[in-house]
């Protein structure tokens, strides 16, 4: 009888066992199967940036409309029969002129060049290495579309490391694109009589004022002739206030 019950309660505990490892199995596949999930979840994400990051990958920007409605010749934005002209030395590569291009001259363009007041002028210079002589070529070529300003702005929106070898066909193509030109048409143009005759031209004038950074700008009235047009920061207040003293 004693046998009888030892015997039953050592397969109890033999059942009981099985069951025990059963159930650690089942949370060790539990546990497999999560990983198993969060790794292919990771493993995604990790694709995905790559994807994304892939230089040839990269969304366009959208198209330029900084000066929609505004007319462009050659290297002016703005009414010929405006009364004063704010004529501009920048170098595409510069990062200052990036700055008053992005943080200044959209104000400019709003308060004086749409209402006619002011017109602007562009004179391109390439001195701070290779990449802004591949640039400026372009934008010199770009002008002959009367599309400096927008090729410029699509630029300076754009800007890389300085003399970073960033200036290559394909980011010149894509900025010509962006700023609504034809980019076969100005890439052809580029080395060109005319373009290098403009680029000639700025730096011609830049030399004859003494222009010895960038950007400098200078004011020119009924008169024709140039004035430096002074001002201690790039901030749309400290250009507004010359302005408004000028005009």
């Amino acid at each position: 009888m004693s046998s009888r019950i030892e015997q039953k309660a050592a397969a109890r505990r033999r059942r009981e066992a099985l069951e025990a490892a059963e159930r650690r199995a089942a949370r060790r596949r539990r546990s497999l199967i999560q990983l198993a999930l969060v790794t292919v979840a990771a493993l995604s994400v990790v694709a995905t940036a790559i994807y994304l990051s892939r230089p040839g990958d990269e969304p366009k920007a959208a198209v330029t409309t900084s000066f929609a409605g505004i007319p462009q010749d050659g290297i002016a934005l703005g009414s010929p029969d405006a009364p004063v002209t704010l004529v501009e030395f920048a170098d595409l590569q510069c990062p200052y002129c990036a700055v008053y291009a992005t943080e200044v001259l959209p104000t400019i363009v709003d308060r004086y060049v749409r209402p006619g007041k002011l017109r602007l002028e562009l004179n391109v210079l390439t001195f701070l290495g290779d990449d802004s002589v591949r640039a400026g070529r372009v934008a010199a070529a770009a002008a002959q579309q009367d599309g400096l300003w927008s090729f410029s702005d699509a630029f300076f929106h754009n800007q890389g490391t300085e003399n970073s070898g960033y200036a290559t066909d394909d980011f010149l193509r894509e900025t010509a694109e962006r700023a609504g030109l034809d980019a076969d048409a100005v890439l052809a143009e580029r080395d060109g009589e005319a373009a290098a005759g403009l680029l000639g031209d700025a730096q011609a004038q830049a030399d004859k004022l003494g222009v010895d950074s960038t950007p400098s700008f200078f004011l020119r009235g009924a008169d024709g002739e140039l004035e430096p047009l002074e001002v201690s920061d790039l901030t749309p207040e400290t250009f507004t206030a010359a302005l408004d003293e000028a005009l």
